[in-house]
């Protein structure tokens, strides 16, 4: 009997064993989108819709709130995302960012003490109302709490950062000590040990409670030192001592330069890679790198056997679309040949021609009483008045704009040979840029004098993208346009302007 055992103990070894060794041969990362709930819009269906269809695993969320008060924006996010197969991993500052700001704000006395030689700096300004003093019990006390409320949402995971990117550290005299933070700089030379402590403390409440939860930090590497980054002790000493129940994600500009990668992945196994083929709000992904250029990237890293991979997106619209797409593509098979990016790319730039479905131009409506062969005739105060009505909201071909000399006020008017009646107003404002709209107002011809259409003036837009102005239907021959604050100042403009009368029942 024993030798049975024995055998059969022996068996299931080697079964078990070449199970994991094929698992080991076909095995991926896990691949997410990582973005900031900002950029979203209120749109975020989009983005967990466009990750499932693109087979991600889930997406990384900066700006989910769950630890506050219910969390229920978090709450629907993850319903959602999960009926889609899609895993929703929370974006957390453990000190400054959200957290560290509602800390702040509600309990001044816990507030990080600025160093002196970093008390006039512009980072300095805002630490001051969102770092709190790890020293301070109750401060962790608030940490936990948070943090708690946030798992409770049923999120997949956390992806974590520390005030050591966009802060200060805390500079009182027992965390200078704790921390050794006396060379500090405002970009640079962040203390090693303020991160080690924060994630222990995080990963202490959580394992205990929410075990099932994946726990992951992202580190940028130029807080700790320079490039090539290879002989950084900051950074290796990190990548060593963060508690291993975390996964480190690590980011450099575009991707981890390839020497100092494998080292980090020869100290730790639970590590993963953050990069993006592009600037962060992606106007620019074509120009900074191509999509070709991003395969022996994804190459080399996915030969290091990461836990993950994180691709810094914006969303799913126009050319991010075609960014975010490809990416996923590529990461999914970095095996992929030129010819398949090429396709890839020829595929999804096909999405996003006006009217197709990762348009920015989402919905030609017809009937819009100002559109090119109508007979509007459209006059600005200056630039290419076109571009205001020609069913384009793309920066680089299709956004009338000013020129660049810093005007009070902008204006478009649109004039028909004869009276029309219209109740509906559309607009789109400037995704990500300069000249977005902040204060505005549509106006109609009034016996010869210019009038404000009900809800106008609008003061502060917030709108990135399409708004739609409805009101009781009014008889005019002309209707005008008129900005007068922008974003920067330097231009005003808009994306399009879509003027329609009421529907017939």
């Amino acid at each position: 009997m024993k030798t049975k055992i024995t055998t059969s103990a022996l068996v299931i070894l080697m079964c078990t064993t070449l199970f994991a060794a094929e698992k080991a041969e076909t095995s991926r990362p896990e691949l997410y989108f990582w973005i900031w709930w900002r950029n979203l819009e209120g749109r975020w269906q989009e983005l967990i819709d466009f990750a499932a269809e693109q087979k991600m695993d889930g997406v990384v969320i900066w700006g989910l709130q769950g630890w506050k008060g219910d969390g229920k924006r978090c709450r629907e996010v993850v319903a959602y995302a999960h009926a889609r197969n899609v895993k929703v991993v929370h974006g957390l500052g453990l000190n400054g960012y959200e957290v560290g700001k509602y800390i702040v704000s509600e309990h001044a006395e816990l507030a990080a003490k600025i160093s002196p030689k970093l008390a006039d700096t512009d980072k300095a300004k805002y630490t001051r109302t969102s770092v709190f003093c790890p020293s301070k019990p109750e401060a962790l006390k608030l940490l936990k709490e948070c943090l708690l409320r946030a798992a409770s949402t049923g999120i997949d995971g956390f992806n974590f950062e520390t005030a050591d990117v966009d802060y200060l550290t805390c500079h009182c005299e027992e965390c200078e000590k704790r921390f050794q933070s006396t060379d500090e700089t405002e970009h640079h030379n962040k203390p090693i040990g303020w991160p080690l402590e924060h994630l222990k403390c995080a990963a202490d409440v959580l394992t205990e409670a929410y075990p099932k939860l994946w726990l992951n930090c992202e580190f940028a590497m130029q807080r700790f030192g320079k490039r090539p980054f290879v002989n950084c002790q900051r950074v290796l000493e990190l990548n060593r001592r963060i508690d291993p129940r975390i996964t480190v994600v690590w980011s450099e500009r575009t991707a981890p330069p390839d020497e100092i990668a494998r080292r980090l992945r020869a100290d730790r196994e639970n590590i993963g890679w953050y990069i993006r083929s592009g600037g962060i709000a992606g106007w620019y992904a074509k120009r900074i790198l191509s999509s070709q250029s991003l395969v022996p990237i994804a190459q080399r890293l996915n030969a290091l056997r990461p836990v993950c991979m994180m691709y810094r997106c914006y969303r799913p619209l126009d050319r991010y679309a075609v960014n975010m797409g490809v990416a996923a593509r590529i990461l999914h098979n970095p095996a992929i040949s030129p010819a398949e990016v090429d396709a890839a790319v020829a595929e999804f730039k096909k999405t996003i021609e006006p009217g197709g479905r990762y348009s920015f131009v989402r919905r030609v409506v017809p009937g819009n009483l100002i559109a090119p062969g109508e007979k509007a005739r459209l006059t600005v105060s200056s630039g290419t008045a076109t571009r205001l009505v020609d069913g384009v909201a793309e920066p680089d071909d299709g956004i009338w704009h000013t020129e660049r000399n810093s005007p009070k006020e902008a204006w478009a008017i649109v004039e028909w040979p004869e009276p029309v009646t219209v109740d509906r107003v559309r607009l789109f404002h400037q995704i990500d840029g300069h000249y977005r709209s902040l204060d505005y107002t549509v106006q109609y011809d009034k016996d010869g004098n210019w009038q404000d259409l009900p809800g106008m003036p609008v003061k502060d837009n917030s709108v990135h993208g399409w708004s739609e102005h409805t009101f009781d239907p009014v008889t005019t021959k002309r209707m005008r346009l008129f900005i007068t604050r922008s974003e920067y100042g330097n231009r005003m403009g808009m994306g399009e302007w879509e003027v329609y009368a009421p529907k017939k029942d």
